[in-house]
């Protein structure tokens, strides 16, 4: 199943797929979901090649099936040395996994490159360093091809992916970026469908509510610990397409004004400064494209209100809203 697809089950249905799989089935909702991605991942039959360097000495037109070809790298060297004698063909699929912190030049000699232009996924998964780790300006690349980017324990300036630089981005996840806080939090993804934050915190959110609003395919939002939100009193968030919207530990999140026609679940389990959540019955204006149309009665919801106060407004007291969590579900950690 894709992770969309994943997000879309409820946490008990996640938890059964995982006991069956022999996983462990802690965790949130988040957690469950990578635990099975990588669980399919590491089942599936897709190339990988094992030895980049050799692999890179002939050009790529093994790949019949259109497999995703997964690259792995440990030293930025060995990324430098494959990139520059690597021969790809238009159309070949490509997966690449950074063990190391990319540097902002690695980056761009990476986005330059033929295996740049065809890469459908990035993932950086370093060690954590908190002590002047290398930062990295996604404003500054293009990545056209990118699908999926996963940027674990990688210092990042800001927030900043725009259409002209990431057009086909489905999925993005943010986790635990080293040593600074992000400046800015500034996005324009009409293809977005999942986005993930996880020890997060945004020093200018002004946009943020625009810049989700601006992918109108989104269809779950987690952010945990995802600070900052609270320097502006409040957010105002058009998502036709979510169902999953989750602010769990979103500390100094206060104000919402909400138009989900879709939403199923929406956390806010200790947003310890919550006040009001407004909930629209009306698309805003501005929002007038066909991809913000929707069709059919509004969806039921429950909302989460574990470790905080009921928030101010119409979101409890809403038709729609078929059940209010408020006590911890120890099931879910």
């Amino acid at each position: 199943m894709s992770e969309p697809e994943l997000f879309s089950l409820t946490v008990p249905q996640l938890q059964e797929r995982l006991v069956t799989s022999g996983l462990s089935k802690t965790g949130r909702k988040a957690d469950l979901v990578t635990r099975l991605l990588q669980a399919q991942e590491s089942a599936e039959s897709a190339s990988t090649m094992e030895d980049n360097t050799a692999a890179a000495s002939r050009p790529v037109d093994h790949n019949p099936k259109n497999q995703l070809v997964k690259i792995s790298f440990k030293s930025l060297e060995e990324l430098e040395r494959t990139v520059r004698i690597l021969e790809v063909e238009e159309g070949t699929r490509y997966s690449l996994t950074m063990e190391v912190p990319l540097t902002q030049a690695a980056l761009t000699m990476l986005a330059g490159s033929p295996l740049g232009r065809e890469l459908e996924v990035l993932d950086c998964r370093p060690e954590y360093e908190d002590s002047d780790p290398p930062v990295i300006d996604t404003s500054k690349v293009k990545f056209l091809k990118l699908r999926s980017l996963d940027l674990t324990c990688q210092a990042i300036k800001a927030i900043h992916f725009t259409a002209d630089c990431f057009p086909l981005l489905e999925t993005l996840s943010i986790d635990q970026p080293c040593a600074m806080d992000q400046e800015a939090f500034y996005k324009d993804l009409p293809n977005l469908r999942s986005m993930s934050f996880n020890f997060v915190t945004i020093l200018d959110v002004k946009d943020f509510g625009r810049s989700l609003s601006r992918s109108p395919k989104l269809e779950n939002f987690s952010g945990y610990k995802l600070w900052g939100l609270g320097r502006k009193a409040e957010h105002s968030l058009v998502l036709p397409s979510c169902t999953s919207l989750d602010f769990y530990r979103s500390d100094d999140l206060r104000k919402l004004k909400l138009w989900a026609p879709r939403l199923e679940d929406l956390n806010l389990q200790a947003c310890y400064s919550i006040q009001t959540v407004t909930l629209l019955d009306r698309r805003p204006p501005g929002f007038s494209g066909p991809e913000y149309q929707v069709n059919g009665e509004p969806s039921k919801f429950v909302v989460n209100c574990a470790n905080t106060s009921e928030p101010g407004g119409n979101l409890i007291t809403s038709s729609r809203c078929k059940k209010v969590q408020r006590e911890v579900d120890l099931d879910f950690f």
